[in-house]
């Protein structure tokens, strides 16, 4: 596995993952909902995982999978009750 590659992928997972629990890095309260930010992170996998279809190793391949379903489960779990 490129290290390069699981780097960005899990940076950019915790950060989703930190954004649902309502955590922001300082200097970023102008984002505004630390939901949306999450959405924008999980959304910016899933490209990722569409354009690299086919090009990923195995390992590669399980590791974007599995942070994209995990994070989108998470976000679905996190959703205000009305």
């Amino acid at each position: 596995m490129n290290s390069h590659f699981a780097s960005l992928i899990l940076g950019l997972a915790q950060q989703a993952e930190a954004a649902l629990g309502g955590h922001l890095p300082a200097g970023a309260e102008d984002i505004g909902d630390a939901r949306k930010l999450a959405q924008t992170l999980i959304d910016t996998l899933g490209m990722l995982a569409e354009k690299t279809a086919g090009h990923l190793e195995p390992d590669e391949k399980q590791l974007l999978d599995q942070a994209v379903t995990a994070l989108r489960f998470r976000y679905v779990q996190t959703m205000p009750r009305p």
